[in-house]
């Protein structure tokens, strides 16, 4: 995975709901000050979620201030709000519908977060895939009779692959990443060590450890 692009990741998922936030708070008369909280990376997302929840303030026509949601008085001016005229069933069904308002906006919100991550995730797990040290690690685990006899033809990966591939151009770079692997014997872990120089991937390490947490492991270099 390029750095550029887990940068670019990074960014949106930290600045944009901060962008959010500032803007539903303006839109709720709320002050935005607080959302100097999302300096810490994810802080702003929960905070852009209270916003959310918050009840908008409402703007006293006489004396401009901010005031609370359901108040029958500006407790400013003294002046009477749009509510002073309302019955007490009138008033409990514009909550009731704000309440409504709130809940499916949270829950939409939640949703498209949920989707993205899970987008970002698949991104991330099919660039890992496409790469090339993942796809020659795994050429020389099918061209291995002893891994392929312990693991089974049916074996696939399993999980999250973790680690890193960073590539400036097409001339030089890094990788190191670990996967899982699950097959007949139970799930396997290799680890993949590379850097690339003039386009070229040069490997240090490919190591095919048989069980989790297990010394038992096969250097697929050496047996190349």
């Amino acid at each position: 995975m390029k750095t550029g692009l887990f940068f670019t990741i990074f960014f949106i998922l930290w600045i944009g709901p901060i962008i959010a936030g500032v803007f539903v708070a303006k839109k709720k008369n709320r002050s935005p000050h607080w959302f100097w909280l999302g300096i810490w990376p994810g802080i702003g997302l929960w905070v852009f979620i209270i916003m959310l929840i918050l009840k908008s303030l409402e703007i006293c026509e006489s004396c401009n201030k901010a005031i609370p949601n359901g108040a029958k008085v500006c407790p400013y001016c003294g002046k009477e709000t749009m509510l002073a005229s309302k019955t007490t069933e009138e008033i409990k069904t514009i909550k009731k519908r704000e309440n409504k308002k709130i809940i499916i906006t949270v829950f939409t919100v939640l949703l498209i977060i949920f989707i993205l991550v899970a987008g970002i995730f698949i991104f991330v797990g099919m660039a890992f895939k496409n790469s090339e040290p993942f796809k020659h690690s795994i050429e020389l685990i099918e061209n291995n009779s002893e891994i392929m006899e312990y693991i089974g033809n049916n074996y696939r990966q399993t999980g999250m692959i973790l680690g890193s591939i960073n590539v400036s151009g097409n001339s030089t770079g890094n990788a190191s990443i670990m996967y899982k692997i699950k097959g007949k014997n139970g799930i396997s872990r290799i680890y993949v060590k590379a850097e690339k120089e003039n386009g070229i991937w040069i490997y240090q390490k490919i190591l095919f450890y048989k069980e989790l947490g297990s010394t038992d492991v096969i250097d697929l270099l050496e047996e190349k």
